[in-house]
């Protein structure tokens, strides 16, 4: 028989996580499940390790690339040799609850959910667990579980309630026929996330942590270059053309919208062959009004991107275009 939930792990390097992940994935109160790691060419450890808990446990099933092609390419791997109808990811250096998969799995059944989204906790390196993040229970106005619309879940992305991850989610294996991650890109997740959400049919959102997230200060993402930042805005601006095709209300595209531009404009040096900055700038210079929901920095930052440009690009010169 099948297993009830597929687990699609890419590994890469991790060799100082990747213990601690594989065991939360070990001591899973469902039992029924498989655990696809896809090791993506490490250089160190972590592909030994892959295959020692293989052999001590015949859930995991192990995939190793010849050669590192990066994690878009590694959860489409696991996705295409997963064999349960139901998919969940797992990043490496992070860990799960004992009911991540019993009661997502649990939750898509009895509600009959293409998707389950569901909450996480943000923790450190040294695993305190802590700190806050932006889907902490709000005391004055928590959301519930319940189903959503695909533009309240699409919403609860944009607030980082959910939050764009692949990984605190659980999904129906068709969701993903025609829908991949896009290879070569850092937040690949933003460029895919919103697609299975607008594809699925019924989307639960399940009021539970089952998700541990490790904000490493080594990791990729946490060294803030020009190709993250590029690849993360060139994510959101198709995002928006998107969403702006399928019908998502005017009026939150234009906050998603002229968020992204300003952001762009001042975390991208200006280029006039780059069609992206091209089309950043001219959404500010033909907006007149300082949009109400920038913050303060925003507000003085868009002023003078439409006002004073050579001021506004020394400021961004001076902060390493860190200024908002």
């Amino acid at each position: 028989m099948k297993p009830l939930v597929s687990v699609i792990v890419p590994v890469f390097n991790v060799e100082d996580y990747l213990e601690r992940c594989l065991d939360s994935l070990i001591k899973q109160s469902l039992s029924d499940i498989e655990i696809l790691l896809i090791d993506d060419a490490s250089l160190d450890k972590s592909g030994y390790i892959c295959e020692e808990y293989a052999e001590k446990d015949g859930r995991f099933r192990v995939i190793h690339h010849p050669e590192n092609r990066g994690l878009s390419v590694a959860r489409n791997t696991g996705i295409a040799n997963a064999q349960s109808d139901y998919l969940m990811f797992v990043d490496s250096d992070d860990w799960v609850h004992v009911n991540f998969c019993k009661d997502a799995y649990e939750c898509a059944v009895q509600y009959q959910a293409d998707i389950v989204l569901f909450r996480f906790k943000r923790v450190g390196d040294n695993n305190i667990t802590h700190i806050k993040f932006y889907n902490e229970n709000n005391p004055v106005n928590p959301i519930q579980s319940g189903y959503k619309t695909r533009y309240e879940a699409i919403d609860l992305l944009h607030n980082r309630v959910v939050g764009n991850a692949a990984w605190d989610k659980l999904y129906q294996k068709e969701i993903f026929n025609d829908i991949s991650y896009p290879p070569g890109f850092l937040y690949e997740d933003i460029g895919t996330t919103y697609k299975a959400i607008w594809k699925a049919y019924r989307i639960y959102y399940l009021d539970k942590v089952l998700y541990y997230y490790c904000q490493r200060t080594d990791s990729i993402t946490a060294k803030k270059t020009e190709k993250l930042w590029r690849d993360w805005y060139t994510m959101r601006i198709q995002q928006y053309r998107d969403l702006a095709e399928w019908g998502y209300p005017s009026e939150k595209l234009e906050v998603l919208l002229k968020n992204i531009a300003i952001g762009y404009c001042i975390k991208i040096k200006p280029n006039n062959s780059d069609e992206n900055y091209i089309f950043c700038r001219k959404v500010l210079l033909d907006t007149n009004n300082i949009p109400v929901f920038f913050s303060l920095k925003g507000k003085i930052m868009f002023s003078l991107f439409k006002y004073c440009r050579p001021i506004f690009e020394l400021i961004c010169l001076l902060f390493n275009r860190n200024v908002c």
